[in-house]
């Protein structure tokens, strides 16, 4: 028998999906939809789902992964600056609750399946990708919420500026387009190689890696740390 809890949880995802089911495609809607009732506390949660969840609010805060990374990222590098979010997805939970936060400062998220919905003063949508070459002079911390398939770009671009960046990996960082790596083992070893290299020769300091709590050691976050 479903609970109250469940029944509504279900109820107001079927609403959010009648006003915004057009931003995924068919394979995303089946899946949401054949696990309207998911628990929160679920950790192989896909994002597109856990957005949803918490742009409703169906999160408890133990599980609001988002919330958890935006405090680290207070804590390692603070928030109170310009901020540029590379792979935000469809709902920008990161960078909302980072826009959120912030004293000053302010979040450009790039995507280019944002919905452009925004009432934060604070907080820029570009419904586009982010390119080494897109305007960013005022960016101090670039930041990437499992970018899968972005995440040389965004230390490759966080470098060539001298700005700090942080990002959380994935587990199957891979995306369907590679076929150079033979398995997310020899992705994270070469990413892990790649970002520690950038990180020394353009003087940003050492390349740091810690864990979410709720997301453990299978979700690596990477950032540089200045000395």
């Amino acid at each position: 028998m479903q609970t109250t809890k469940k029944i509504d949880q279900k109820q107001k995802i079927a609403n959010f999906l009648k006003k915004y089911q057009n931003y995924y495609d068919e394979f995303e809607l089946s899946y949401i939809l054949d696990n309207l009732d998911i628990a929160s506390s679920t950790i192989e949660i896909p994002d597109i789902l856990r957005q949803i969840l918490c742009e409703l609010n169906l999160l408890k805060k133990e599980d609001n992964v988002y919330n958890q990374f935006a405090e680290l990222i207070n804590d390692i590098h603070g928030l109170d600056k310009n901020i540029v979010e590379v792979g935000g997805g469809i709902i920008p939970c990161l960078s909302k609750i980072m826009a959120l936060k912030q004293q000053k400062g302010q979040v450009t998220v790039y995507d280019p399946r944002l919905i452009e919905e925004n009432t934060i003063p604070n907080l820029v949508l570009k419904k586009e990708k982010l390119h080494l070459k897109t305007p960013t002079s005022n960016a101090k911390l670039y930041v990437g919420f499992m970018p899968r398939g972005a995440e040389e770009l965004i230390i490759t671009k966080a470098c060539q500026e001298k700005k700090d960046f942080i990002i959380t990996l994935c587990c199957d960082g891979l995306s369907d387009e590679d076929t150079y790596y033979e398995d997310n083992d020899e992705f994270f070893h070469s990413l892990m190689y790649f970002a520690s290299n950038e990180t020394r020769k353009n003087n940003l300091g050492t390349l740091e890696k810690t864990y979410i709590k709720k997301l453990g050691e299978a979700y690596p976050v990477i950032y540089n740390k200045r000395h």
